[in-house]
């Protein structure tokens, strides 16, 4: 079979085949395997990525044909070569396994020198493949290129024995048919509700891991669809478990309407849970040992947003109450609010949308009109800072200095034009008087 003009044209970094023109002299033909391989057949290749080789070279033959190794997962057979333009690749050794007894790795581990029955080991077809950069030759025991043209995820072997292995490779199917944009095999999809059991095994936080890289996916709502089918749902999100499907189908299409922005994925989580009570998404993220920060973004944004199913309240028009709006939210949380409205009113009905669209349109320009207007929205935006403020009344740092500039920005919000350390002078001065008294 030709080489894929994918492959044919492919550029490897000089620092991979430095590691593999070494490995191959010292007789241990290596290759590049797993995503690379399938994201280079897509065309999916980024700067940046990583490449990871699989040799027959055991671990120390292996650190002694480099100067600087570092034994990243030794006994697992992996070490990190360093290499001279300070590079790292990293290295395993073709490997057996033994039994898996906690449902997320095996007990024990073989070294072995035979490329098949190392990939045979692989979760996915479109893992399982090798490529010899040096050598033109591309290794596909199990059809992964035919898998990757039908625009699925098949399992490797017997897809009840990949899952019962490992609890968190039916995630993984449903995150890369999200990344991708493919479907389940029938078989692998069908083997995915007698593992749940193996699923509940897999800690929070791979669990959590695994849901942030579906919520920032391009097919996030085929993600939840079909965590929907497969019972995962139940699993890994209950309290999305519990809704409608027509409910979750509509998360879903807010949700694929947003983007990621800076890999931060609490806006598309906060899409995703909206209908779900606000006081609840904190703490279940939390539970998914997601980032403080994340789950802390996520649930204000689901408490903040104004659920156009719940029939939102008029949205202010006034220049000084869409400076409120803009400042009681802050400036990153209002665009986040924004967006999420928009891409709720995209996956409204159509009875709806027309109207939900024109008051979406009017906000976003107010708002917008708000954030260039150069117009304090914080307190941290006034001309006259704690500091001056302190020296002016001759109080104390403390909570009179908070209060003071909240009272200050309160007037700078219905007339920007009292921002200057002239007038908010004036202002505190008379603020701190009717105090006073």
């Amino acid at each position: 079979m030709s080489l894929p003009a994918a492959l044919r044209r492919a550029r490897f970094p000089e620092s991979v085949l430095e590691v593999l023109r070494t490995l191959g002299a010292a007789g241990h033909r290596s290759w590049v395997v797993g995503g690379a391989v399938r994201d280079l057949l897509l065309g999916r290749v980024r700067d940046g990525v990583d490449y990871d080789l699989a040799t027959p070279a055991t671990p120390a033959q292996v650190t002694a044909l480099f100067k600087r190794v570092i034994p990243t997962g030794i006994d697992h057979g992996t070490v990190t070569v360093l290499t001279r333009d300070k590079h790292k690749v990293e290295v395993t050794t073709f490997r057996g396994e033994g039994a898996y007894l906690d449902g997320r790795r095996p007990a024990s581990v073989t070294f072995h020198t035979d490329l098949e029955a190392d990939l045979a080991r692989r979760d996915f077809t479109v893992n399982a493949m090798a490529f010899d950069p040096l050598a033109g030759e591309l290794a596909d025991p199990f059809g992964g290129q035919a898998d990757l043209a039908a625009r699925r995820i098949r399992a490797v072997g017997d897809a009840a024995a990949r899952f019962g292995e490992d609890g968190l490779r039916p995630l993984r199917a449903v995150r890369f048919a999200a990344q991708l944009g493919f479907s389940l095999h029938p078989a692998t999809r069908a083997a995915v509700r007698g593992a749940l059991p193996v699923v509940r095994k897999v800690s929070q936080e791979r669990v959590g891991e695994e849901l942030g890289r579906i919520a920032q996916a391009p097919h996030v709502d085929r993600a939840l669809a079909l965590l929907g089918t497969t019972g995962l749902l139940e699993v890994v999100l209950p309290p999305l478990a519990s809704l409608p499907p027509a409910a979750r189908r509509h998360l879903g299409a807010v949700a694929v309407t947003l983007p990621v922005a800076g890999g931060a994925p609490e806006l598309r989580l906060a899409a995703l849970l909206h209908l779900v009570p606000a006081a609840d998404v904190e703490p279940l993220l939390s539970w998914l040992r997601f980032p403080r920060r994340v789950a802390a973004e996520a649930g204000a944004l689901v408490a903040r947003h104004e659920c156009l199913r719940q029939g939102p309240p008029g949205d202010p028009h006034e220049p000084a109450a869409v400076r409120r709006w803009v400042s009681g939210h802050g400036r990153e949380r209002a665009s986040a609010l924004l967006a999420l409205r928009q891409a709720e009113v995209q996956a409204a009905p159509a009875a709806q949308r027309r109207q939900a669209a024109a008051m979406a349109r009017r906000l976003s320009v107010h708002v917008a009109e708000a954030l260039a207007s150069g117009a304090p929205l914080s307190t941290g935006e006034l001309s006259l800072d704690g500091r001056a403020l302190m020296g002016l009344l001759g109080i104390p740092p403390g909570p009179l200095v908070g209060e003071a500039l909240r009272a200050l920005l309160d007037e700078a919000l219905d007339d920007p034009g009292v921002d200057t350390p002239e007038r908010l002078e004036a202002l505190a001065r008379g603020w701190w008087a009717g105090r006073s008294l």
